[in-house]
């Protein structure tokens, strides 16, 4: 799978999870996610938009995760804190 199709089902799996803790708009996981990304450039992302590496790097600090991680599959679910990403 390239790593485009990749980071889009992490970051896909990640907004899923945030707004089922309830940052339900585009809007609130924009701020969660530090304001790195506009809610409209997450929706085309989400579309097919490429996710730059920087982006995906932010991401990854943002939510403690290792280097490289949004680019590496995660075929048994997203671990996110305390909850794991189905």
């Amino acid at each position: 799978m390239p790593s485009q199709a990749i980071r889009r089902a992490n970051l896909r799996a990640i907004l899923h999870h945030l707004a089922r803790e309830g940052y339900g708009t585009r809007e609130a996981q924009a701020l969660y996610l530090g304001r790195a990304v506009t809610p409209n450039r997450l929706e085309a992302m989400l579309a097919g938009a490429e996710i730059p590496a920087l982006f995906a790097a932010h991401v990854e600090h943002v939510l403690f995760k290792p280097k490289g991680w949004m680019s590496e599959p995660h075929p048994d679910g997203v671990e996110f804190g305390a909850c794991e990403i189905e």
